[in-house]
């Protein structure tokens, strides 16, 4: 009994002195770690390039410590970059994937009318209706898989347009403010002097000090609002998000459209994809319900085909009316839009002008500070108003001649 409690002890020792002897070398391992981490170097102002470890895959990335736009400068045409959009982005892909997928869906109804011409020749019945149905999908399938591609395509155009024009005019926002910028200080140096001659209080200093820091701040939130704007211009077009990118188009007035109202509805109501899609489904509801007639009208199956061709007979009303309603909403978009530029234009004239005949009299002493102040905040706001309105009756005027096309929407084949 003795022996074996002193063998038991003799293990315990053992134990504890391994166990002591694992921590110790525990604590002296993390210590040596912690001084090794200690000693690392941060990271730095610098642009960063990231690796990848053998257990990641992916290429480095070089990361970009401010918000400076970088890389061999890339001069971009609107005409250019409807090219790159349609020849390498992922929406063009995703269009030419859909339209594989559309032909493949057509070339399945071609491959059913084989084999049922085929089983009909070896003696198989089958009803006029499920072969004129079968028809009617094939015929309509492969001429509509073009026409959404082609609806896809416009689309892309249509978004690549706005991006683009949107960018030049948050471009155009930020040489505004800049203006503004160069007025105020303007108007400080000048209030400045006369402080000085004795012919303005000191509260008219301060005011004029205020002024150019708050025009500093407008410029700041412009040119922040700009570079957001560019990055998300970036990451559409494909490019790295801080890619240097200079648009080489302008936003200019843009011809009203020559196309009248009524042939562009006429053109609308035989192009568009809606009233194609419309026309098609009630031909197929039609032809679905000709095979229940002999049902009882009390049926489910018969109730259902007939609630289909119903529906499908409404669609085929309304969709011409909402077809023309979009084309005369986007007609009187243009002609509204086309006002609103004219006026800005003038508008901005005017208030140019004022701001003029403002800083004239200050200086002569027949005006106050307010006065100067306020027609330059009225000639600030008539820049950007027009800025922005030139840009909606640009894209106004795009939109109104989509409209007569087979326009942006893709429908179910």
């Amino acid at each position: 009994m003795k022996k074996l409690l002193c063998t038991s002890l003799v293990l315990f020792l053992i134990l504890s002195g391994v166990t002591a002897a694992f921590a110790a070398e525990a604590n002296k391992d993390a210590t040596v770690a912690a001084n090794t981490e200690s000693s690392t170097p941060k990271a730095t102002d610098a642009a960063v390039t990231t690796g990848t470890d053998s257990g990641t895959t992916g290429a480095a990335v070089t990361i970009i410590p401010d918000m400076t736009f970088s890389g061999d400068p890339i001069k971009l045409s609107l005409d250019e970059a409807y090219k790159k959009m349609e020849a390498d982005s992922p929406q063009a892909e995703v269009a030419a994937l859909n339209k594989e997928k559309d032909m493949g869906i057509a070339k399945g109804y071609s491959e059913k009318v084989s084999l049922l011409n085929k089983s009909e020749k070896a003696g198989g019945d089958y009803s006029t209706t499920d072969k004129n149905i079968l028809n009617i999908q094939k015929e309509y399938a492969a001429t509509q898989a073009a026409k959404n591609f082609d609806s896809e395509i416009k689309q892309l155009r249509s978004d690549t347009m706005k991006n683009y024009y949107t960018l030049k005019e948050l471009e155009n926002q930020v040489q505004i403010a800049k203006d503004n910028l160069a007025l105020k200080e303007k108007l400080l140096s000048n209030t400045q002097l006369k402080f000085k001659l004795g012919t303005v209080a000191k509260t008219d200093l301060l005011q004029a000090e205020i002024s150019v820091n708050e025009a500093k701040d407008q410029l700041l939130a412009a040119q922040n609002g700009l570079s957001t704007s560019k990055m998300g211009f970036n990451q559409f077009m494909g490019y790295g998000l801080m890619q240097n990118v200079t648009l080489t188009d302008t936003i200019k007035e843009v011809a009203m459209p020559k196309k009248s109202l009524t042939d562009t509805i006429k053109d609308a109501l035989n192009n568009r994809n809606e009233i194609l899609d419309a026309e098609y489904k009630l031909k197929v509801s039609t032809l679905y319900l000709d095979n229940y007639k002999a049902y009882p009208k009390s049926s489910s199956k018969y109730t259902d085909a007939k609630m289909s061709m119903l529906l499908a007979e409404t669609n085929m009303k309304n969709a011409p009316l909402t077809v023309e309603s979009d084309v005369r909403t986007k007609y009187m978009a243009v002609n509204e839009k086309y006002s609103a530029v004219q006026t800005g234009k003038k508008t901005v004239e005017n208030a140019k002008e004022t701001e003029r005949l403002a800083q004239l009299q200050y200086d002569a002493g027949m005006a106050t500070l307010s006065d100067v102040e306020g027609a330059q905040l009225a000639y600030y706001k008539a820049q950007i108003a027009y800025s922005k309105d030139l840009l909606e009756y640009n894209l106004a005027v795009y939109a109104y001649e989509l409209a007569g096309t087979v326009g942006t929407k893709q429908v179910e084949l």
